[in-house]
């Protein structure tokens, strides 16, 4: 019993020391030294917290609580043209295309320089102003056909070649722009030149000023197939027919040009005098009549036809 208690005292004795604060011999292990006595100096940059929870939230982000918002913001540049932006409207009530752009009506009779180059009142194409106002081309009209606006008698016709002269100068004289920059021949004969051949051969449609479609190639001037009467001047200006017989007629046009485009031998001398008779044209006439009605003297004043030609 007594050897029992004896060895419960030396155990006991002998462990006292593992409970120590600072063992049997004052030390302790480091590690458990710095576990119980080391703690982060606040002053010390480089101290690491040891916390599982992280102490920062990112930068750069809003938070509030409960809600979360993203605010997007989109920046778009104007786009800019140095191109003109230009609009047509066609108005099939009047046949004019109105440009938004500028307000002007191609078709209306107003020249509205310098968006329009010609404006002759409506939108046919082949009369020497299309349907976009512009002037046409030589290689895409028709050809004109138009009555003088001036009177001349036989001596002031002065030869045929100077009837041509007065053609082109009413052309060129002429309010409208189609007809200024053409060529233009009087549809007359004399002793050695027959009207026929000073126009020339030519398929194409001849046409009024107005648009009008005369006849369809120079073979209908020879046979006296015309479409309508040769009654609008290079002015644009429409004659009023009096209806009068060709003896009496004191509005007829002077031809010296029989029904077939040959010459007639009534010329007043050639056009140069103004005794004798010419052979005289009755313009309101779509038969042969147009070009071969009657002779007349030669001191009266009648018009000419002038026929374009290439």
């Amino acid at each position: 019993m007594s050897f029992a208690r004896s060895h419960v005292l030396l155990v006991v004795l002998a462990s006292s020391g593992c409970f120590s604060p600072s063992g049997i011999d004052g030390s302790a292990t480091s590690s458990e030294t710095s576990a119980a006595t080391t703690a982060p100096d606040p002053t010390d940059a480089s101290a690491t917290s040891t916390s599982d929870a992280p102490t920062t939230e990112p930068t750069g982000t809003v938070t509030s609580i409960g809600t979360t918002e993203t605010t997007t913001t989109s920046t778009t540049e104007p786009v800019t043209s140095t191109e003109p932006v230009t609009t047509t409207t066609t108005d099939p009530s009047t046949s004019t295309t109105i440009d938004e752009t500028t307000g002007s009506s191609c078709g209306d009779g107003v020249l509205d320089a310098p968006v329009e180059e010609c404006d002759d009142g409506n939108q046919v194409e082949g009369d020497g102003c299309d349907a976009l106002c512009q002037v046409e081309q030589p290689d895409k009209q028709k050809r004109f056909v138009f009555l003088s606006s001036g009177s001349f008698t036989g001596a002031q016709i002065n030869k045929i070649d100077n009837a041509d002269v007065l053609c082109d100068s009413l052309a060129s004289k002429s309010p409208l722009p189609a007809l200024q920059m053409r060529k233009f021949r009087a549809w007359l004969s004399d002793g050695s030149t027959h009207a026929i051949d000073r126009i020339g051969s030519y398929d194409g449609e001849y046409v009024l000023v107005d648009g009008t479609v005369l006849a369809s190639g120079s073979q209908a001037l020879k046979v006296a197939a015309l479409k309508t009467m040769i009654n609008v001047t290079e002015k644009g200006v429409q004659i009023p027919w009096l209806m009068q017989a060709c003896g009496v007629s004191t509005d007829g046009v002077w031809t010296g040009t029989q029904a077939d485009g040959t010459a007639d031998s009534a010329n007043c001398n050639n056009w140069t005098a103004d005794r004798g008779t010419g052979m005289m044209g009755a313009f309101g006439a779509t038969d042969g009549n147009w070009t071969g009605c009657s002779p007349r003297s030669c001191d009266n004043a009648l018009r000419l036809y002038c026929i374009e030609v290439e």
